[in-house]
């Protein structure tokens, strides 16, 4: 398995509130998000190698698409569309641009297919085709390794300190579902994992693979574990990620579907 295929997932089915989706690996190492992307095996696309595509990205949507401290495009779906335009021997440059001008520069023309940003909806599916979705958005409970709490449900985190960043849909989300929780918000993500590391806090809720990347990384000191499993909810913090194509384009849709299952 290849470390882009680590960030494989698609539409599984789940649907509602605080619907766990795998149980907490025993230790801090080596947390992979669960695969749900369904390879649907595909005659090679009619494309031309070295055709040129040019791609764009949300320049703020860490850690899937964000502008590097060298100036370029970068995140797991950057490297997840590079691996898929390998596949398809394509030539493809990645620009980073806001979230606002992505689906207008797709109908200018400007670029072939939006990676991140647009969510999935009427409108803007009226104004691209998408692939079949690659990843989906969860949410993620982590607490300090020697923690007696074992599962993350609202009875077992009660009178529990809560951190989380405020004015996001994480907070919205913990203040709708875990009322007898305190729920302590932070400016930043960086403040709330300190938090957690220090024993400010309780548990710390926030992006799946937010969690596991700081979990698992430098930052966390390896002082702590993920909490449960993946959360899911659409009412909220939960969205499907796909690649969406011109229109006037509906080779590279199939060509892109067929690159996303060969990149694995």
């Amino acid at each position: 398995m290849t470390t882009i295929s680590c960030v494989y997932l698609a539409m599984s089915g789940l649907s509602g509130v605080a619907v766990s989706q795998t149980a907490a690996p025993a230790q801090t190492d080596g947390y992979e998000p669960p695969q749900f992307r369904v390879v649907i095996e595909t005659a090679p696309p009619a494309l031309e190698p070295g055709s040129a595509i040019r791609l764009a990205v949300d320049g703020d949507f860490a850690p899937y698409s964000f502008v590097s401290a060298s100036g370029g495009p970068a995140g797991l779906s950057v490297e997840l569309a590079l691996a898929a335009c390998a596949e398809l021997k394509a030539a493809c440059t990645v620009a980073a641009r806001s979230y606002d001008d992505l689906i207008p520069a797709l109908r200018r023309g400007e670029v072939d297919v939006v990676v991140t940003g647009p969510r999935l909806t009427e409108e803007s599916l009226r104004e691209a085709a998408m692939t079949r979705p690659y990843f989906r958005i969860m949410g993620r409970f982590a607490v300090q390794s020697g923690s007696p709490l074992k599962t993350a449900d609202a009875a077992s985190l009660a009178s529990r300190r809560i951190g989380v960043v405020k004015d996001t849909v994480h907070a919205q989300w913990l203040s709708a579902y875990f009322e007898n929780s305190e729920i302590v918000p932070f400016e930043t993500a960086t403040a709330a994992g300190d938090a957690l590391r220090t024993g400010g806090i309780d548990t710390l809720f926030g992006d799946n693979l937010a969690m596991i990347y700081w979990v698992s990384g430098q930052a966390s000191g390896q002082c702590c574990r993920l909490l449960d499993g993946a959360f899911s909810d659409f009412d909220h913090f939960s969205r499907n990620l796909a690649f969406l194509v011109r229109r006037d384009r509906p080779e590279l849709r199939s060509a892109f579907d067929y690159g996303l299952d060969m990149a694995q």
